[in-house]
């Protein structure tokens, strides 16, 4: 379903998950950008840090489009995770939105240090944030990554 919007960032929401319905919609939408792709199966896109996680969405009327997770890897670590945005939505500025919020709510937590592993064709989106590669390129999912990191 295409969804064109004259000012998209004015009719966007960018806010915590407020309940399971919503949380289901999440959980779709994270699937249908990063795994569906690859020709993975519904259940791939969650693991083991769901029930201890922030989950933050991107709303436009009612759906979601967008979403991103935050959860404590050590007590000044946390990790990001699952940032993905539905295509007819990419390049308004709702990934940088959502990753901004991710790194707000890491600062007010005192968190030392965010990381994230990203697709390497997505380098330059992080790096924007000022967020800096950290080892080697590795495969993960059939798909390059790199381990980056944020100084908070």
């Amino acid at each position: 379903m295409e969804v064109k919007i004259q000012n998209p960032m004015s009719k966007i929401e960018i806010r915590p998950v407020k309940d399971q319905t919503e949380l289901d919609d999440m959980l779709y939408q994270r699937w249908l950008v990063l795994r569906a792709p690859l020709g993975m199966a519904k259940g791939t896109e969650t693991d083991r840090y769901e029930n201890s996680a922030f989950h933050l969405v991107a709303v436009c009327n009612h759906q979601v489009i967008g979403s991103a997770r935050l959860h404590l890897l050590s007590p000044e670590l946390g990790h990001i995770s699952y940032v993905s945005v539905l295509e007819e939505f990419r390049n308004q500025g709702i990934g940088t939105k959502l990753m901004e919020k991710l790194m707000e709510i890491a600062e007010e937590k005192q968190y030392k240090t965010l990381q994230l592993k990203a697709r390497i064709q997505y380098l330059n989106f992080y790096q924007r944030l000022k967020f800096v590669e950290e080892g080697e390129p590795f495969d993960y999912l059939g798909i390059p990554h790199m381990f980056m990191r944020y100084r908070v």
